[in-house]
């Protein structure tokens, strides 16, 4: 009885995490990001190659765009949360998959 709660819970668990996937997803963040990232790199090449047709000192920094480290300590705790708890879940799920392999 308890097995069958804990599958259950996991159940729902799964699938609300599976919802929320699913409207990050469909919400075109992870795109609108990628897109942004290639109008960028479509300018540097412009301006690269305005450069180079009008003889200007060519410096590869000039052209590279940095991105902005916005790490912190309550980002290094996230990431370090986040670590154990796959961990936690890969081993979970190893186990469970054992033990219905021997069942």
């Amino acid at each position: 009885m308890k097995y069958i709660k804990i599958l259950k819970g996991l159940s729902v668990f799964l699938f609300l995490f599976f919802i929320f996937i699913y409207i990050v997803g469909s919400s075109g963040f992870y795109e609108y990001k990628l897109n942004e990232k290639k109008v960028l790199t479509e300018e540097q090449i412009k301006r690269f190659e305005n450069d180079v047709n009008s003889g200007i000192k060519i410096d590869i920094n000039n052209y590279i765009t940095k991105e902005k480290n916005y790490d912190n300590a309550f980002t290094k705790a996230s990431r370090d949360i986040s670590y154990y708890i796959s961990r936690g879940f890969e081993e979970t799920f190893k186990y469970l998959f054992r033990y219905i392999d021997n069942n």
